[in-house]
């Protein structure tokens, strides 16, 4: 580390000719606003000024071939004063982050070493100075050989935080070593080890947590691609060892990461599968926008399954970028569970935080609430509301990961925690004729946690047929029962499913899909059937239209039955290209004798239109409206974008955005002018002013904002 120190101090003058990259960005954003009291008629005014310079430093050289060394920095000064009433506040931030590193990449071979340092300082009128340093070292060490041999990769890291007043002090190390070998064509053996030990200095304990994860895969085609066959074996084992005196946050593994899109938390539709939220990766986005640019007509559901009932009291959401104190503020998260995930699901609410703790160092809401004991958690938010004081800067806001965490408490001198995860699966697919396909596929699972000595089985067996009878009909079915083994206790779960298409013309389809499902549970036996039928039609070129109906009737354990109708709709216009209109209606009915199951009829009706009448001038509107029980809820969102000068390096844009909502008597208002401006190779302006209202039953708040953005880049 002390060469690449020395590098960093002398090589510079040379490598100018190679790599020099250098960019500044200089932002600034001004906010008046005027709330109003309704009842009192009282005044409130405020105004907000940021200035926000950022500077970027990158030089780079190639000392040998497939050697690269690599220095530069970024400073970020963040100035800001806010003025209510007689109370002014000052703040400032200032973020160095320096790095330098030297990289070997060739063919077989690759190295690296990386240092990194950040530190930022803040600053508040009648509040402490804080400083927050953090130092990262990293050491890469791998191998690429030919396929006849294992590729293997190593990776160090520590990681060492501390903060002015006191309140971290951290060492955090970081072992991290993996292999893959393909020996067999089709055969894969994969093997990594992770190892993350933290000395907490400040509270004088240390935890250990490491994971080892074995895999082999084999998969293969045979009888001329008729048959395929998949089939692997994974193994995890996770230790998390701490000492009994202390109090620690120890991760909760998750099998699988859900997300949507919905205004009705509190029960269904279910949640989807979103993978990306448990991927491990905290700067890829999971594809759901929490900003500016979000959709501000949706609440954002993120949630965790854990396969199991566990005990949870934290939530981690990583976001994409790091945010100001006004932004991170500015979400409410309301924290709900539920025992499973179905389209008839009840989520309860168990927390409500705001604001949450939003991370100096690393970019994530740290949400707190009180333990509860669940198998599915979500968190719900909106997107950023564009009144917020800076949310110009932040139209994208990406969610990247979500994490739980319990606190545990030590009883003795040493603790650990042990979980072992076996899983293996059998696929295997046959084309029986050039009609008709088969499939078969099992899985078995063993999870094994200690001290509780807690075991959790599972086996699942799926059968599937497809068959094509001629060009009009064809159909599909399968079946699939489940057997979990939990606590001396045993459930069976039957899923069932048959569907009939039917394809009668080019531009008209049916389908009749029937599914259904039955559990054997210690509480009672259970049963859930639907069956529905799916029309599809293109009425003329630029018109198409669906109907569903349908009719489902479940029974909870010992519960009475449950029946709904449905009936959906919807129809989508394209006249031209200028033009397009989507219609959707719902209408859903549920019966159940002698209990409040929420809604029983529930309406919903969704507009959206675009008009388009020059390359330069758009509309849309959008309607929404959702009746419960004679409950309507109402949504209404209005925009105009007009760019007079569309090409060019001078572009002017006009906006103007409407949202109404009937919760609360809700309407907001943004209307405004932009531009763009190029003004060389180097040089580009970004200015914009809007004047937003917000206004319901009970206040009205005007607002004046002025943003400016200027970037030199080289």
């Amino acid at each position: 580390m002390t060469v690449m120190l020395l590098l960093a101090v002398f090589l510079p003058a040379r490598v100018t000719a190679e790599g020099v990259r250098f960019n500044s960005e200089h932002l600034y954003n001004y906010n008046d606003s005027d709330t109003t009291i309704k009842d009192t008629g009282e005044k409130i005014s405020s105004t907000f000024t940021r200035f926000d310079q950022r500077y970027n430093l990158d030089v780079s050289k190639t000392l040998y071939p497939y050697l690269v060394f690599a220095t530069g920095t970024f400073y970020e000064h963040d100035k800001s004063t806010t003025s209510s009433e007689d109370l002014d506040v000052d703040s400032t931030e200032k973020t160095l982050r320096p790095f330098v590193e030297l990289n070997l990449n060739n063919p077989i071979y690759q190295a690296g070493v990386t240092y990194r340092k950040t530190r930022i300082e803040e600053e508040t009128t009648d509040l402490p100075d804080t400083r927050s340093n953090r130092d990262q070292f990293t050491a890469t060490v791998g191998m690429t050989p030919s396929q006849e041999f294992p590729e293997w990769d190593f990776t160090f890291i520590r990681t060492l935080t501390s903060d002015n007043p006191e309140t971290i002090d951290q060492k955090v190390d970081i072992y991290d070593f993996g292999t893959q070998y393909t020996p067999l064509p089709g055969l894969l053996l994969d093997y990594s080890y992770l190892r993350n030990e933290t000395d907490d200095r400040l509270r004088n304990f240390d935890t250990t947590e490491q994971t080892h994860f074995g895999k082999a895969e084999y998969s293969n085609n045979f009888f001329g691609n008729r048959v395929s066959l998949n089939t692997a074996y994974r193994i995890r084992y996770n230790t998390f060892t701490f000492p009994g005196s202390a109090t620690v946050e120890q991760p909760i593994p998750s099998v699988a990461g859900l997300s949507s899109l919905d205004n009705t938390p509190e029960d269904g539709p279910a949640l989807s599968q979103n993978q990306a939220l448990v991927d491990g990766n905290v700067t890829a986005s999971a594809g759901l926008n929490i900003g500016t640019g979000g959709d501000q007509a949706s609440q954002v559901n993120i949630g965790l399954d854990f396969g199991r009932e566990l005990d949870v009291d934290q939530i981690r959401i990583w976001v994409d970028r790091r945010l100001t104190a006004a932004v991170a503020d500015s979400f409410s998260w309301s924290i709900y569970t539920s025992p499973d995930n179905l389209n008839t699901s009840t989520w309860t609410l168990v927390a409500t935080v705001a604001p949450a703790e939003f991370g100096t160092f690393d970019n994530r809401f740290e949400i707190l609430f009180p333990t509860v004991n669940t198998r599915f958690i979500k968190a719900v938010t909106r997107p950023l509301a564009p009144t917020v004081i800076g949310a110009a800067d932040f139209a994208n806001i990406f969610v990247t990961e979500m994490e739980a965490l319990i606190t545990r408490s030590g009883v003795e001198v040493e603790n650990e925690q042990k979980n072992v995860d076996h899983n293996f699966n059998f696929n295997i697919r046959g084309q029986v004729t050039e009609k008709t396909s088969v499939g078969y596929s099992l899985l078995y699972s063993l999870q094994h946690q200690e001290p509780l000595d807690e075991d959790r089985t599972q086996v699942t067996n799926d059968v599937f047929v497809s068959h094509l009878f001629n060009n009009v009909f064809s159909a599909n079915a399968n079946a699939q029962r489940t057997d979990i083994s939990f606590f001396d206790e045993d459930t069976t779960d039957y899923t069932y499913g048959a569907a009939l298409r039917a394809a009668w013309l080019q531009t008209f389809n049916q389908s009749l899909i029937y599914s259904g499902r039955y559990a054997e549970e210690t509480a009672g036996n259970a049963y859930q059937n639907s069956v529905f039928l799916r029309n599809n039609a293109i009425l003329y070129k630029g018109w198409s239209a669906y109907v569903d109906t349908g009719y489902s009737w479940e029974r909870p354990a010992d519960d009475p039955e449950i029946t709904t109708t449905f009936v959906k709709g919807g129809t989508e216009v394209e006249p031209n290209r200028k033009i397009n209109f989507n219609l959707n209606y719902s209408y859903k009915r549920t019966r159940q004798a002698g209990l409040d199951i929420g809604p029983s009829t529930q309406k919903e009706f969704n507009f959206q239109g675009f008009y388009i009448p020059f390359r330069n001038l758009s509309f849309f509107a959008q309607i929404g409206v959702l009746d419960r029980n004679g409950s309507r809820e109402t949504f209404q969102n209005y925009n105009l974008n007009w760019s007079p000068f569309p090409d060019g390096d001078l572009q002017f844009f006009f906006v103007y955005s409407e949202t109404r909502r009937n919760v609360n008597d809700q309407s907001d208002r943004v209307v405004g002018p932009s531009l763009k401006w190029t003004i060389g190779r180097h040089i580009f302006l970004d200015m914009s002013y809007t004047y937003n209202r917000i206004e319901n039953d009970v206040q009205k708040t005007d607002s004046n904002v002025f943003f400016g953005d200027l970037k030199l880049v080289f």
